[in-house]
């Protein structure tokens, strides 16, 4: 009886040791805000341009502020010249923040997001975009 409440205390401190771990290693997944940009009420293309930081990312997520935006599409332009281009044929808004856009070739240096995008001005007030980077 004490060898088997022995082994099942064992079982429950490994599992809350690699639940800890999984946890810490969740944290470690850090974002920055790239960018921000202000939209208008049209059918309408944005750039935004990021600083010429060397640091690299390995995601993108596109937030919106003020509003509702229909993004169509983004294109992710990276330092050496290359693009990625993203369907989002999503609605941002407080209820939505955009799904994650995970970089082709994981660890990236970004030069600037272009996005397509329509917008509902449902408030009166103009949308902000966000742009959002995993390291």
């Amino acid at each position: 009886m004490k060898n088997q409440i022995i082994k099942i205390a064992s079982v429950f401190v490994l599992a809350f040791t690699i639940a800890g771990y999984s946890a810490v290693a969740q944290n470690k997944l850090t974002w920055d805000k790239i960018g921000t940009e202000t939209v208008d009420y049209t059918i309408d293309h944005d750039v935004v341009s990021l600083n010429k930081s060397q640091q690299t990312y390995t995601a993108l997520k596109i937030k919106v502020i003020n509003g509702t935006l229909n993004v169509h599409k983004a294109t992710v332009h990276f330092a050496n010249g290359d693009k990625q281009d993203v369907e989002l044929p999503e609605v941002l808004g407080k209820d939505n923040d955009g799904k994650l856009i995970d970089l082709a070739g994981n660890k990236r240096i970004i030069e600037k997001v272009t996005f397509w995008y329509d917008t509902e001005n449902k408030n009166n007030e103009k949308a902000m975009v966000e742009v959002w980077a995993r390291k």
